[in-house]
């Protein structure tokens, strides 16, 4: 009896060690990430946006894949922080991924507004620098539409009045953005937001990859006809100077 009461007790640690290199790693992990997502709340209330995205990329390396609900939201807080560090090409490309993502339906509807709230004013702020930049009419064009987009999208989903005028301001400028004459634009003062897009040759990186947009995965569909829904379809020509 004694004997398989000694054997008993040296298999007790068997479990916690079991625990530990499976189920335990996972739930360390998610401690850690949850540890890098406050540092990077912190960062980026104090302005620090390098420090933010570095911590939110540590969150998203330490929480894997194995949460897509997590996995969403550290994508879009990347997209943030790339944006405020001057990263527009990659913020652009990343904000579609997201939109495109068919998880994304699954959330909840303020995450989904802010995403496309995000994608709007990345798109519209790189139509205002490309415009600065002497870009083609269509090259910043398709930017200023894509911005267009997403607000009008915001505006017919069901939000609070203060919202709703919120984004109904958003749109409007959006629409105006393609109207003014390049003098006019020239004279106003772009918002410190858009600022840190300027002087990195915006134009030129998207006029370099302009062959390849939409063939990627994720990137729209550029090939049958545009999806109404997504809010992402590629340029049609209109009004704008």
């Amino acid at each position: 009896m004694k004997r398989y009461l000694a054997l008993l007790w040296l298999m007790l640690p068997l479990p916690v060690v079991v625990m530990h290199f499976s189920h335990g790693q996972q739930w360390l992990a998610r401690d850690q990430a949850r540890d890098q997502v406050g540092i990077a709340e912190a960062a980026e209330k104090a302005g620090d946006w390098k420090a933010a995205d570095a911590a939110w990329r540590e969150a998203a390396r330490l929480a894997g894949e194995d949460d897509p609900d997590l996995k969403l939201r550290l994508d879009l807080a990347q997209i943030r922080t790339r944006f405020r560090l001057g990263e527009a090409v990659e913020a652009i490309d990343r904000s579609e991924q997201l939109l495109n993502d068919p998880r994304l339906s699954s959330m909840p509807a303020a995450f989904q507004d802010e995403a496309r709230e995000l994608a709007g004013r990345i798109h519209y702020y790189a139509a205002w620098v490309m415009r600065l930049e002497g870009a083609s009419r269509e090259l910043w064009m398709e930017e200023a539409e894509l911005a267009r987009q997403n607000y009008r999208m915001l505006v017919e989903h069901p939000n609070s009045s203060e919202k709703r005028a919120e984004h109904q301001r958003d749109l409007e400028s959006a629409v105006q953005l393609q109207r003014m004459s390049l003098t006019e634009l020239m004279g106003r003062p772009l918002p410190e937001e858009g600022q840190c897009m300027c002087n990195q040759g915006l134009s030129e990186q998207m006029a370099k990859r302009r062959g390849q947009r939409g063939k990627q995965p994720g990137k729209g569909n550029q090939d049958g006809p545009p999806d109404k829904g997504a809010g992402m379809q590629r340029f049609e020509p209109g009004e704008g100077s």
